[in-house]
């Protein structure tokens, strides 16, 4: 009776283990979590913000604009599935801002597969006007 009692509790608190319960966006900016990264984006965090309301306007998707508390280097770029979703839905961009006003961004997300989602977000960023994911804009960054 006890290795059966034993066995269930194993089985719920291994069930316990694997979900993301109060995930931090510390949490999930880190490499664990990163899928992708692009370096000296041609654009300035007003440039970044101005694009998304663009982009907001023209497609009907908005993304999230943010600040990193007393910091003026560093932004995120937030999509969350629906407003009240925690940093284990979202699919984050962290933004760093370089002294030649370009941008380094990586793209962290806590579930695989979000690819497609980071491209839209990258292209909301660089072609406003543009719904959906396109890489053109890619092609033309200077090393």
């Amino acid at each position: 009776m006890k290795t059966v009692y034993a066995l269930a509790s194993l089985a719920v608190l291994s069930a316990c283990a694997g979900q993301p319960h109060g995930l931090t966006v510390n949490e999930l900016e880190t490499p664990r979590y990163q899928i992708t990264e692009r370096r000296r984006l041609p654009i300035d965090f007003p440039g970044v913000q101005q694009n998304l309301f663009r982009h907001a306007a023209a497609c009907g998707q908005t993304y999230t604009f943010e600040m990193v508390p007393n910091e003026s280097s560093f932004g995120r770029v937030v999509y969350r599935p629906t407003p009240d979703a925690g940093w284990d839905r979202s699919v984050v961009l962290s933004l760093v801002l370089l002294h030649n006003r370009t941008i380094n961004v990586k793209a962290y997300s806590y579930y695989p597969g979000q690819m497609t989602r980071v491209h839209e977000m990258l292209t909301a960023m660089m072609k406003p006007q543009t719904c959906g994911a396109d890489s053109s804009w890619e092609n033309k960054l200077s090393d």
